[in-house]
């Protein structure tokens, strides 16, 4: 899917069919394709909330605003336990191989439309939420696998990654947010992928497939994830270069907003972690949606370097909110919410997330 300016992605939200998608967003193909600009900062929930209602009824456009929602969750999550989203919420008794299976890294899986989507997420970063549940069921409760590893890897590749989404995400299949695991099953892969595949280790009562053991082509795991053959940009700016500036806006590759203080007359710069996204840890796509997200600001220089030498300049610093930089340093702009009325605390489960948006509203 081509990527779009900001007016070409409001066109394109205004033309979704609501009701079209609540039918088809389980299939492949069925999803909007709106992460990756979520994830980057393009547009806020809000803002893809009011274009939908331009040109869809309230109750057509619930079930795609309750997936919207998802993600505000998982972010409140996020902004409320920390880092308790990299370890695991809710403990589980199973006994847990740490790393994920071989089969999962070179898509020999035997699981073809796995195999498949596995090769879509190298190729492109974009897999849709079903074949990223499939995926992590596969490597979870059917190879046995703790989740860690396997999320650090599906995000290493993702274009829309976004560390509550794809993280939480993976202990919700897992069973260790909820406790309740989630299992992939052969006519469940077949008829949203529609595909017809049959006598696979997947093609059981799921019953059955949550007591067998683990499938030999799942055996052999490792824990040791290879590293990306990526590199940052080079035109860049230095340090030194902004040591005179008086005010600078300080962009993430998650809060790359268009709109985001246009008038004022501060330097802009986009700040690269270089001790995250250095050393091979993402993808060569990953790399290039935040280069074409930043490409879509005037004016933007990127800056390769770490919060703690940003922090030595004696310039202003503005940024914009977002809970993987809150170690940054600078004046924090609050992002735009869906539900602003909603109470900043940990809701164990988005059902309960969901009540307390009903009784906010």
């Amino acid at each position: 899917m081509k990527r779009m300016n900001r007016d070409e992605l409001a066109d394109y939200i205004r033309s979704i069919d609501a009701a079209q998608y609540t039918q088809q967003r389980n299939y492949l193909g069925g999803s909007t394709r709106l992460s990756e600009y979520i994830t980057r900062g393009a547009i806020s929930l809000p803002q893809v909330r009011a274009l939908l209602l331009e040109t869809n009824t309230p109750g057509a456009s619930y079930k795609l605003i309750n997936e919207l929602s998802w993600r505000e969750y998982w972010q409140l999550v996020w902004q409320v336990r920390g880092n308790d989203i990299f370890d695991y919420i809710r403990p589980v008794t199973a006994t847990l191989r740490p790393g994920i299976p071989e089969a999962v890294l070179s898509a020999t899986t035997g699981i073809h439309a796995l195999d498949a989507g596995i090769h879509q997420l190298i190729d492109t970063g974009y897999i849709d939420n079903h074949m990223r549940m499939w995926l992590a069921g596969l490597v979870c409760n059917i190879a046995h696998c703790d989740w860690k590893t396997g999320a650090d890897w599906m995000h290493s590749y993702l274009i829309d990654g976004d560390f509550a989404s794809n993280h939480l995400s993976w202990q919700w299949v897992a069973g260790s947010y909820t406790g309740k695991a989630y299992l992939p099953q052969q006519d469940n892969i077949n008829i949203y992928t529609k595909s017809s595949q049959r006598q696979s280790y997947l093609d059981q009562p799921y019953s059955v497939i949550d007591s067998m053991p683990v499938p030999p082509e799942l055996l052999a795991i490792t824990q040791t994830l290879p590293k990306h053959s990526s590199h940052l940009p080079t035109e860049t700016i230095t340090l030194s270069e902004l040591k005179d500036a008086p005010e600078i806006l300080l962009y993430s590759p998650w809060t790359l907003d268009t709109q985001w203080r246009q008038d004022s007359t501060a330097l802009k710069i986009l700040l690269i972690d270089k001790d995250m996204f250095g050393g091979g840890q993402y993808s060569q796509n990953v790399i290039d949606s935040i280069m074409w997200f930043m490409n879509e600001i005037p004016d933007i220089k990127v800056l390769c370097a770490t919060p703690a030498d940003v922090a030595t300049l004696s310039a202003r610093l503005i940024r914009k909110d977002y809970p993987g930089i809150n170690g940054w340093p600078g004046k924090v702009d609050k992002p735009d919410k869906l539900y602003q009325n909603v109470p900043a605390k940990f809701y164990p489960s988005f059902s309960a997330f969901w009540k307390q948006v009903q009784k906010s509203q």
